[in-house]
């Protein structure tokens, strides 16, 4: 990999920005995904929150924590998948999630570690699909992801529904997206 910043490292920077700014103006969390612009008819307003919830936290060990899967190991997936199909991907998450969110939660929700559910589910996939045994190993990180729920506080339609999106991203679009390169079976 070159040294140029990965979307994954922007993704971040910017959730890192916009936490902290959440943190000293909580009136912001406004902006997570919920239904509340959405029922006051302000469009414009719900648009926003499609990508503004996918930048905010609940707390700092939920920044902190999704920010190391994203920087260690998502960065290995953006190479793989390439930077072109990964930022495809973030949006075409990001819109359906926020659109199922909004209809069928009742809480704001914040996300970023959605994301890091659908790019579990999708890189699981793409392991099974070139017949790697680790696939295994991470169909047990979603069911431990997905369960999480348990945990005030976390959302089980934010994980379940990312993750779900993960899969329906990758059967979509498995041949489409084909990388002209071979993957590298390499044990991190």
């Amino acid at each position: 990999m070159n040294n140029r910043l990965t979307f994954s490292n922007t993704l971040v920077i910017v959730s890192t920005i916009a936490t902290f700014l959440v943190i000293l103006f909580p009136n912001l969390y406004a902006f997570g995904m919920n239904n509340f612009f959405l029922n006051q008819w302000l469009y414009h307003i719900y648009v926003i929150q499609f990508f503004t919830g996918s930048f905010l936290h609940g707390w700092i060990t939920h920044l902190l924590f999704n920010s190391l899967f994203l920087y260690v190991f998502w960065n290995i997936v953006e190479w793989l998948m390439w930077r072109k199909k990964y930022i495809i991907f973030f949006v075409f998450v990001t819109v359906f999630n926020g659109v199922l969110l909004s209809l069928v939660n009742q809480w704001n929700t914040v996300w970023i570690s959605g994301f890091c559910m659908a790019l579990l589910s999708f890189y699981t996939l793409e392991l099974r699909s070139r017949n790697n045994p680790e696939y295994k190993w991470w169909i047990t990180a979603i069911i431990i992801n997905v369960w999480i729920w348990f945990v005030p506080g976390i959302s089980l339609y934010g994980h379940l529904f990312w993750a779900i999106w993960g899969v329906i991203f990758y059967l979509l679009t498995k041949d489409f997206f084909r990388p002209k390169y071979v993957w590298l079976d390499v044990e991190v």
